[in-house]
């Protein structure tokens, strides 16, 4: 049966464990990978190492026994620990600023060096190593440092001793670290894609399986359904209601277009012919307030495929949100057309419009949008999953005058995440 298969087809993408929608980038972070890369370093140089987040803060634990005796004393006081963390900051601050490794002095006047850690196009933290001189220390080199803590109140001639023990290499065999770490932070950076796609891939899929149990829930006793309607149809025609017999039909239309052909990406061709009686319905329920044309350059278009009911979720947005406030005679243009090789579709109203403050909103992401925004919400989480960073949405709005929504993606013949 027609409901079997397409509950067959809609179980087969859900996950086996349904995974929250909101999540944050820490939990894309395999922190066991992070501590192996660590040890790794630190066991093939000799130096201490730490990978830190954008604030400054450790994102695995700090490998005592490594850290200078004079490191591990100035952190036994927590103003003194608290500069070091400052000073973390500022060099991954640095590091990620100027998309480079950098070396810099701490407070203490001892020299690190850091390595960025970019992930979608963003500074996430940092790769540390350090904790060196660059040369053997000279009386004033001590005296230095020493002026430098000074107000810790720590032992002075510990702290001289501790200071003559700190690891010694040259500028040139710090940096040379540099590519080891680099190469580190590669496996890192894959780490975050590889889970990122994991995570949009369940989110998606969460949300495409609410929607569809929501579906299969409407679609239940289909044939009841439909013989109601036939019924209900009949019935008009014998009343001369024609109106309603026409609601009718278009409503059985769609209703049955929904149970035979739910599929995640279908082509522009068939997202027309499916929303042909939706829009027949919202036109007699407007009556003659509402007008609709949909305009496309090329007819080849209609070949290319987009995520299902994306049309029709810009123009139920459309009505909800611009028409049915508006009074007096509304339109909405449907334009769909290439920009080398993209496909563009635009939907226009001519409705009340958007505040500029809710369109911001809405644009960035989408994630905190008002609720009755979910639809654009769902429609960017689709783009999102089957194109990547690869799509454009854009909304121009003006209060009291209309609103334009934008949507520019490559143009598909087949599902790119099979």
């Amino acid at each position: 049966m027609v409901e079997e298969e397409l509950l067959r087809e809609m179980l087969d993408e859900m996950l086996s464990k349904k995974r929250s929608v909101e999540q944050n980038q820490n939990e894309l972070i395999d922190m066991d990978l992070y501590i192996r890369l660590q040890e790794t370093f630190m066991a093939a140089t000799g130096l201490n190492a730490n990978v830190v987040n954008s604030m400054g803060i450790s994102m695995t634990p700090e490998p005592q026994e490594r850290s200078p005796r004079f490191c591990q004393l100035v952190h036994s006081v927590p103003v003194g620990k608290e500069r070091c963390i400052q000073c973390d900051l500022m060099v991954t601050n640095a590091a990620i600023s100027m998309e480079k490794a950098v070396i810099r002095r701490c407070h203490a006047g001892l020299y690190d060096c850091a390595v960025p850690i970019q992930f979608n196009q963003q500074g996430i933290g940092s790769f540390i190593t350090g904790q060196v001189l660059l040369e053997a220390p000279t009386d004033e080199m001590v005296e230095d440092i020493l002026h430098r803590v000074a107000d810790l109140q720590l032992d002075r001639e510990e702290l001289r001793q501790a200071i003559h023990e700190i690891p010694q290499i040259s500028k040139e065999r710090l940096f040379a670290n540099t590519d080891f770490i680099t190469i580190l932070v590669d496996y890192i950076i894959k780490n975050l894609k590889e889970n990122e796609f994991k995570r949009q891939e369940a989110e998606l899929r969460y949300l495409l399986s609410e929607a569809e149990m929501k579906a299969v829930q409407s679609k239940l006793h289909p044939h009841l359904l439909f013989n109601v309607l036939n019924l209900i149809s009949g019935q008009a025609l014998l009343e001369n209601a024609s109106r309603t017999h026409s609601i009718v039909a278009q409503l059985s239309k769609m209703l049955r277009y929904m149970l035979k052909s739910y599929r995640p990406l279908i082509t522009v061709g068939e997202e027309l012919e499916y929303l042909d009686p939706y829009i027949k319905l919202q036109c007699l329920r407007f009556e003659d307030r509402l007008s609709y044309s949909v305009h496309y350059e090329d007819p080849s278009l209609q070949q290319y495929r987009i995520p299902s009911l994306t049309i029709q979720i810009l123009i139920e947005n459309a009505i909800k949100h611009g028409i049915e406030p508006k009074e007096g005679p509304c339109f909405i243009r449907t334009h769909i057309y290439s920009e080398a090789d993209r496909l563009v579709i635009e939907v226009r109203d001519n409705g009340v419009g958007l505040t500029g403050e809710r369109v911001k909103k809405i644009i960035p992401s989408g994630e905190g949008m008002e609720e009755q925004f979910s639809g654009i919400m769902m429609i960017r989480k689709r783009l999102e999953y089957y194109y990547r960073d690869n799509f454009a949405f854009d909304i121009q709005s003006t209060e009291g005058e209309g609103t334009l929504v934008k949507i520019s993606c490559p143009k598909i013949t087949e599902n790119p995440r099979k």
